[in-house]
């Protein structure tokens, strides 16, 4: 909850920030605020463009209050220790993104990460998800999209799993049937997109948009 409040403040203080850096009536052409989807977080939403306007609702972003340095340095100590950040249990946001010019808190998109002590968790028929076929374990709920993939790097020979966490935009419509199916396709997109930048190998990771697994 303590998270959900710190970027609802934080985005409300950026988006006055924006306002007030308007072109002040100069006569001046506006510029387009925000970048594109190819662009925000190092492009790992690159061919999921359409997926990220459709939860947020908006085609270009701000990125300022994303992490990605901070979280990758993290994510390589524990691939390499298998020890997780003691101040930090909960991870670190990877990319945080909110629709450029339109001020609106409750449709940022936020992409978290963390290690997990130990492996990958076992399906809970109790969550109500869909589960989908990707990593070591993949699913979705009407909150959230969560993958979770084994990293092992050439040099070592334990693997380290990572949970890619993608919690969906309150402010968008929760009764969509695609709602699932897009939180798992940027999950899993961040997922590849860091798995690539630490150098995992035998990821396990799907290409794309990870197929329902019969029966979920």
């Amino acid at each position: 909850m303590r998270t959900v409040l710190t970027r609802i403040g934080v985005a409300v203080v950026t988006a006055a920030a924006l306002v007030g850096c308007s072109n002040g009536g100069s006569g001046k052409p506006e510029q387009p605020e925000g970048a594109v989807a190819a662009q925000v977080c190092g492009g790992f939403a690159k061919d999921s463009t359409a997926v990220l306007k459709a939860l947020t609702g908006s085609e270009r972003f701000t990125e300022d209050l994303s992490r990605p340095g901070k979280a990758l340095k993290y994510l390589r100590e524990f691939v390499r220790t298998g020890l997780q950040d003691p101040g930090r249990p909960q991870g670190y946001t990877y990319c945080w993104l909110l629709p450029a010019g339109q001020g609106i808190a409750d449709e940022d998109l936020a992409v978290d990460v963390r290690g997990v002590a130990g492996k990958a968790p076992r399906r809970d028929p109790g969550l109500g998800a869909t589960w989908f076929a990707s990593g070591e374990l993949a699913y979705a709920t009407e909150s959230h999209g969560k993958v979770f993939f084994a990293c092992r790097l050439k040099t070592t020979d334990r693997p380290a799993v990572i949970e890619t966490a993608v919690p969906a935009p309150a402010g968008r419509d929760d009764s969509d049937p695609r709602r699932r199916t897009q939180m798992i396709t940027l999950a899993n997109a961040a997922a590849r997109h860091i798995s690539k930048e630490l150098g995992c190998v035998d990821d396990k990771l799907a290409p794309g948009t990870p197929t329902p697994v019969a029966g979920s």
